[in-house]
């Protein structure tokens, strides 16, 4: 393996700018995005935390009771609590921001421009500090351009973009499991890390469930170094990797303790509580998810599933480079008997800490895990998100092998012409990421990449199109030019809190009320998923007629049906 030089100060101060850069965009593009189901159960959970915080700040003894600790704290207690206290903390500090700012005589403006905002930001810090890690972690392991097209390619990816503007924790543990394998990584050969692995641990075990996995993905590649490790000092190489597992001893040790300081839910009956959490996950129930056609419901869910949607979610460019960067790595990755005997002359090596086969291995077992037949797949390509960083550090690979043919074929000396070379080369590849991205908009999970045929090619191939509910966001203008006066919306599958939550941002006026009853509603809205076709027929034979009066379409493709009651007098 080709020796990457040491990282200094430059390559964090790029990593920096990727990380602001990526959060000040999701700012830009967060207004209007409607809230999903699931962001606004969060929402409700970061006031509940704040408005413990704040009791603590007041009154520490009271607010430690158990009474006042439970009633804040067993509202989504199925989640830990890390990524919903720090919701809680961006809430507090929209609620007293104007005050700070008036006292030092400045006019009282809000910390972000709507309250969905404020929720937002922690998730979308998460996903910009995830690029600077793809940077970092790309650059030492592999290369500067296989790190930085690791993290551009990511960035661009259309469903991650989407869920990194949400209060969910879907990016946060993809961060933070990124995280705690590079800090395993690094203590392979460095002491000093091992502590951050326990600590990087007990931050991913608060975050969601997914951390549960991530031992023994550790485990599996350090028995494969150690292996490598003792075949190395058998041809008298110098000691590079310990043989004893420090880095577990770090985990053992420090992620429970700051898995339970970080939720005081379990401070109190913690092992039964626990239990709980655990049996909510291992006995998860399913939901209804479209796939080919067919409705996912109960288990044995295909084992393609996670494989083929993330083809086609992904950029066609990014899939080849990945695919080409995994080929190129592949000699690594193999036992070095085996690899001698099929690539008897390659040049190709592991290194001592076999960053290949970690890498391959921190992408392969989140997406194993969805692909085991038991294991719900509702949530779509959210639950493994913790493998596209390294599947698009790959993709980095692969773009250093292209760049290297280009330059052999436009050789330069000249610094300015090598950069503007790579320059050229990565926006030429990432260019069809990047028109995915912005087609993609607010659609997010609705969008399907060139290798599904697009939006409609997906439609007609039988794919979901949604879930969640938000795609409601994308009528409120509707709404708000046919009912001036106000009235009434059944919403299908949008949240009660999700829809006042659009009005809390203003996007909705207060007088345009979510109703129970869609025979009780002016208008009643059908969002297209396979198991709601039912609901479309009801509202027929309620409201006696089958036309909508709109269809919100996204590259032709319906998304919302919206059903005027006949029976209601107009306003």
């Amino acid at each position: 393996m080709k020796a990457v030089p040491l990282l200094g100060w430059r390559d964090h101060a790029v990593g920096l700018a990727l990380c602001v850069s990526y959060v000040a965009l999701l700012l830009a593009t967060s207004h209007g995005l409607g809230m999903s189901r699931d962001e606004s159960f969060y929402v409700t959970a970061g006031e509940r935390y704040g408005a413990w915080i704040e009791a603590v700040w007041e009154d520490s003894d009271r607010a430690l009771e158990r009474g006042a600790i439970d009633s804040a704290w067993s509202y989504n207690s199925e989640h830990p609590a890390l990524t919903k206290t720090l919701f809680a903390l961006s809430w507090i500090a929209q609620q007293h921001w104007p005050g700070l700012r008036a006292k030092i005589g400045l006019s009282p403006k809000k910390l972000f421009a709507d309250d969905s905002m404020a929720f937002r930001f922690p998730g979308m810090l998460h996903a910009g500090l995830l690029l600077w890690l793809i940077y970092v972690f790309g650059a030492r392991g592999w290369g500067r351009f296989a790190g930085l097209f690791g993290a551009a390619a990511y960035a661009l990816m259309p469903q991650p973009n989407y869920h990194a503007h949400l209060d969910c924790f879907d990016v946060p543990i993809a961060l933070m499991l990124t995280l705690c394998t590079y800090a395993y990584w690094r203590s392979l050969t460095s002491k000093r890390w091992i502590p951050l692995v326990g600590i990087t641990y007990g931050l991913a075990l608060a975050t969601k469930h997914n951390a549960w996995i991530l031992p023994g993905v550790l485990l599996i590649h350090w028995l494969w170094t150690l292996a490598h490790e003792l075949r190395a000092r058998k041809r008298k190489e110098p000691r590079v990797v310990s043989v004893v597992p420090w880095w577990l001893l770090s985990m053992a040790a420090l992620g429970p303790v700051i898995f339970v300081a970080s939720w005081p839910w379990l401070w109190h009956d913690g092992w039964s509580r626990f239990g709980e959490y655990v049996a909510f996950h291992t006995h998860h129930i399913n939901y209804d998810i479209e796939y080919f056609g067919e409705n996912l419901f109960r288990p044995p869910f295909p084992v393609s599933y996670p494989f083929v949607m993330t083809f086609l979610t992904t950029a066609l460019t990014t899939s080849v480079l990945a695919v080409a960067g995994l080929g190129l790595r592949a000699r690594a990755m193999l036992p070095a008997a085996l690899a001698d005997r099929i690539w008897k002359n390659g040049v190709v090596v592991a290194d001592r800490r076999c960053s290949d086969v970690l890498a391959f291995g921190a992408m392969l077992a989140p997406l194993a895990v969805i692909a085991w037949p038991t294991t719900p797949v509702f949530g779509g390509t959210k639950h493994w998100y913790a493998a596209y960083p390294f599947l698009c550090i790959f993709a980095g690979i692969g773009f250093q092998r292209v760049l290297s043919a280009f330059r052999s074929v436009v050789p330069s000396s000249r610094r300015a012409a090598q950069a503007a070379t790579a320059g050229l080369a990565g926006a030429t590849l990432l260019a069809p990421s990047a028109v995915d991205a912005v087609h993609s908009d607010n659609y997010g999970l609705c969008y399907y990449t060139f290798a599904a045929g697009g939006v409609p090619g997906a439609a007609d191939l039988g794919m979901s199109r949604q879930f969640w509910g938000y795609t409601t966001g994308m009528l409120v203008g509707w709404f708000r030019e046919h009912l001036p006066r106000g009235g009434s919306v059944w919403i299908c599958d949008t949240t009660w809190d999700s829809w006042r939550m659009m009005q809390r941002d203003g996007l909705l006026p207060a007088n345009i009320q979510a109703a129970g009853d869609a025979a009780q509603a002016d208008y009643a809205i059908v969002q297209h998923q396979l198991h709601f076709n039912e609901v479309d027929y009801q509202i027929w034979q309620v409201y006696g007629r089958v036309a909508p009066v709109y269809v919100l379409s996204y590259d032709g493709v319906p998304i919302i049906s919206v059903y005027e009651n006949p029976h209601r007098r107009r306003r």
